[in-house]
């Protein structure tokens, strides 16, 4: 599944979710997941990422571990990551994708 992340002009990151009904801080991305997007970026504003729940065959990529959760959202370490190596919070809007926290999230940078 590719999922788009967006720099707004104040630095803040979104993901690009347009079937979310629910209010658009919800889909901010914070405590460590907007530091990671800095890292990736490469051009622009946008970072789409392809994340997947099986590792995928030929694809370098790295990968989110389920570390904790709770009733907001979950942290994960990032491993196998070159520009990032610390722990990110996912929130509970991972739900609207999984239907659940992932033990594991495969993700491949895809350059935009």
């Amino acid at each position: 599944m590719l999922l788009s992340f967006e720099r707004f002009d104040d630095g803040r990151w979104y993901v690009v979710f347009p079937e979310y009904d629910g209010p658009q801080e919800d889909l901010e991305m914070v405590e460590g997941a907007d530091k990671m997007l800095d890292a990736l970026i490469t051009d622009g504003m946008l970072v789409t990422i392809d994340v997947n729940l099986e590792q995928p065959a030929f694809q370098e990529c790295f990968i989110l571990d389920l570390k904790s959760h709770d009733d907001f959202g979950a942290y994960y370490s990032v491993n196998d990551c070159q520009q990032f190596t610390d722990d990110v919070w996912l929130c509970n809007v991972v739900h609207e994708f999984f239907g659940e926290h992932p033990e594991r999230i495969y993700c491949t940078l895809i350059d935009d």
